[in-house]
């Protein structure tokens, strides 16, 4: 049996098919500038060389088509049990849940809260039933994985009401992302250890970091969207409700103005006046941009603060967790956001940073609290979820 799993992007598309005995990759693929006149679409089946082509690829159809159509030149498409989503949030539903009429609506309702996000899903979902009308759609959604939060962590100091009326609360997201980190690093790191607690940390174009005690999500710093928490590329992070009043009427702005600048305009991004991209961020460091680097110091100053906070909610930590574009491949930024927390235990190997490891340790062997590069494998985790939810 075989599950392929979908990661619809605003403008590319990728894909991962599974085939479930082992868990192997038979066939893995990326689209790229989706309605551009110069499209570029690679593919790999497994055990083979990796092939590029450049073709114009108008719209998401086109791309999905071009993926499966690739697919039947070697496997049966009736074989294809289900296709499965890492969809983001919606009202009212979490888990891993067929991708109903009802649960499209309940996307669609939540849709103002990650709209970049959840309507290139709902455009995937809608071609996908085009395309292959009796196949079942399968969304894991990234909130599922804290739903053990509990609610004096989730809710917010606003009249109760609006959280029974309107759902208000947080909610969390990257859940793919730290479950598999949680559960690597448990297997790498502590495989007979009853409890265990860890600090992921998802660093990257979109951020975020996680409490997790025992496998189980006990914190995040995303909220109801995603626009919350660290400073993202473009994303604002944290930001006190009456400064963004205040700037609206300063301004001038309308609601879709505010939310303009809150997603697209500010994070990284808005401080620094550049990019959002830390690769950019710290080659404009090496050439002494001071608002590169202010840029940087804050995103480091905001991570470090969640990790203090997890500290202290979790009681200590045994690993923290790096992992993402950033986690995985900045080893400035990791070492600026672990140093002088000697006194909390954690005690970074500047020489096995400064390597860079695609997986592994990076502390000193004495450290209390170990740290760790973990690549994260979000697919992994949704081709198990739909697994477990097709096999119902």
């Amino acid at each position: 049996m075989m599950i392929l799993v979908a990661n619809p992007g605003s403008t590319s598309y990728k894909c991962k098919l599974y085939e479930l005995q082992d868990m192997d990759v038979l066939y893995q693929a990326t689209v790229e500038r989706i309605g551009d006149a110069e499209g570029i679409y690679s593919y790999q089946f497994l055990g083979e060389e990796k092939l590029s082509d450049r073709m114009e690829i108008p719209d998401y159809f086109e791309a999905v088509n071009l993926t499966l159509e690739t697919i039947k030149t070697k496997y049966s498409i009736q074989n294809v049990r289900a296709v499965g989503f890492k969809t983001v949030l919606a009202k009212g539903i979490t888990g891993c849940v067929e991708l109903s009429n009802e649960v499209v609506k309940a996307m669609e309702e939540f849709i103002s809260l990650a709209p970049v996000h959840t309507q290139v899903y709902l455009t995937a979902i809608s071609v996908f039933r085009k395309i292959l009308p009796d196949t079942t759609l399968v969304g894991l959604f990234e909130t599922a994985f804290h739903v053990n939060i509990p609610p004096e962590a989730y809710l917010y100091g606003i009249p109760y009401e609006y959280y029974q009326k309107h759902g208000i609360r947080k909610y969390g997201f990257h859940g793919a992302s730290h479950r598999y980190v949680g559960q690597r690093t448990k297997e790498l790191f502590f495989p007979h250890e009853d409890s265990w607690k860890i600090i992921s940390c998802h660093l990257g174009g979109s951020a975020s970091v996680c409490a997790i005690k025992d496998g189980c999500s006990i914190d995040t710093s995303m909220g109801m969207s995603p626009q919350s928490g660290l400073l993202n590329a473009k994303r604002v992070g944290d930001l006190d409700p009456f400064a963004l009043l205040y700037l609206m009427e300063k301004e001038n702005m309308s609601i879709q103005d505010a939310r303009d600048v809150l997603m697209s305009k500010s994070g990284i991004y808005g401080i620094s006046g550049i990019s959002g991209d830390f690769r950019d961020i710290e080659e404009g460091m090496m050439k002494g941009k001071k608002r590169d680097e202010l840029a940087f110091k804050t995103f480091v100053y905001y991570v470090k603060r969640y990790i203090g906070e997890y500290l202290a909610i979790l009681n200590g930590a045994d690993c923290i967790a790096f992992t993402a574009g950033a986690g995985q491949n900045s080893p400035r930024l990791r070492k600026e956001i672990v140093q002088n927390m000697e006194n909390l235990g954690i005690f970074l190997d500047s020489e096995k940073n400064d390597t860079n490891p695609k997986e592994g340790l990076i502390s000193k062997e004495n450290s209390p609290i170990k740290v760790a590069v973990i690549p994260t494998n979000e697919e992994l985790i949704v081709v198990r979820e739909v697994e477990k939810f097709v096999q119902k």
